[in-house]
């Protein structure tokens, strides 16, 4: 088997038939499905039985809820048949053909490539605002371009070899990482071999009300411990540097999604401590500016 589709779920019984649907839908027809339920109590199980009363590659575990979708994704990766696992969230869904076009991706790729992402549609409560281009402007090997500029790769548009994500030890699923431990596994993949880019849109990123990437105060809290610890574990001379930049890189984010929410009483101190830290960043001094005029932009 070519493809296994890995799909945690907890109570999205709503959402479940849009995202099973579009891989059902694939053109490319070598996949199975792995829904992995993290102890829903909606009658997300019920949906999910109805498809495999029709489609034996659609297949569903259940654990106890784990707190965190690493710890269904590494169930649902463990369960997996195929060679490649092609993850998705359950809130996202793909158009057609892109199992297809990865598929074609990886028959003119050598060995050295270990996963393959592609551009995404941004949606927002049924709205698509934006095109993301996942993987745009780094390099095929791009851990020092992860770390250092951030996470631009999305899970729902990564497809990785199922030895390589045994070879790393699946997700990190500590508490600390929660939320960010995609953005951990693909800096981890990095270091043991190449990415691939499809500069075409084959999915959908969903973002609804209450989507976990909306606290603010938790994801940034957590992005700023994953990258330090990524620091810390590099063989070089210069790591407080690097913590002292990057942690207040992570900051500015921090006191930027606050002010892009409005709550400038949060924005305003955490804008002014990242430019005590590190104050050669112009669009630093910009966003603390308008967040004292009160001023979202």
């Amino acid at each position: 088997m070519k493809f296994s589709v890995v799909i945690p779920a907890y109570n999205r019984a709503k959402e479940l038939p849009k995202c099973i649907d579009s891989v059902l839908s694939q053109t490319y027809k070598d996949f199975e499905i792995v829904i992995v339920d993290n102890g829903s109590t909606d009658n997300s199980k019920d949906i999910v039985q109805s498809y495999i009363n029709q489609d034996s590659r659609v297949k569903y575990f259940w654990q106890e809820n784990s707190g965190s979708p690493a710890g269904s994704r590494n169930t649902g990766i463990k369960n997996a048949l195929g060679e490649w696992v092609a993850f998705l969230d359950s809130d996202d869904y793909w158009y057609e053909t892109k199992l297809e076009e990865v598929r074609h991706k990886i028959d003119n790729l050598s060995d050295e490539y270990i996963a393959i992402s592609h551009y995404e549609d941004k949606e927002i409560d049924g709205t698509k605002v934006a095109t993301l281009e996942h993987g745009k402007n780094i390099s095929d090997s791009p851990y020092d371009e992860l770390l250092f500029k951030g996470n631009s790769l999305s899970t729902s548009s990564m497809t990785v070899r199922k030895d390589k994500l045994f070879e790393i030890g699946f997700l990190d699923i500590r508490k600390d990482y929660f939320a960010v431990e995609d953005y951990d596994m693909w800096m981890r993949l990095a270091k043991v071999g190449k990415f691939a880019y499809i500069h075409n849109t084959l999915g959908v990123f969903s973002i609804s009300g209450y989507n976990m990437s909306g606290n603010t105060e938790l994801v940034n809290n957590n992005l700023k411990t994953l990258v330090l610890n990524h620091i810390d574990n590099l063989c070089i001379a210069n790591k407080e540097k690097l913590k002292k930049i990057h942690g207040s890189r992570i900051d500015y984010y921090k006191g930027r999604g606050y002010q892009l929410n409005g709550q400038m009483s949060k924005a305003i101190p955490i804008l002014f401590h990242s430019i005590v830290e590190y104050p050669f960043s112009i669009k630093k001094y910009v966003s603390l500016f308008f967040a004292l005029l009160g001023i979202k932009k």
